[in-house]
């Protein structure tokens, strides 16, 4: 259960990260591009910083539930 939740989570952040990033790259020119990314690049920030210790979270979990048995 808290896998899944862990990966809905990051998921809807990717997907977040992705819509912004599609947003910028949808400019006309490249000033456009600029001036959005410039206004984007709080959240782009805030979302990626939302997002490591989620991923640190899932990593610990699946070693957690998968141990290495290659020793």
């Amino acid at each position: 259960m808290k896998e899944e939740k862990l990966l809905e989570e990051m998921a809807n952040i990717i997907s977040e990260i992705q819509a912004i990033n599609i947003w910028i790259d949808d400019a006309r020119t490249n000033t456009i591009a600029r001036i959005r990314y410039q206004k984007s690049k709080p959240r782009l920030n805030e979302l990626v910083e939302a997002h490591k210790p989620l991923m640190r979270a899932y990593e610990a979990l699946i070693k957690e539930h998968h141990p290495c048995t290659s020793h």
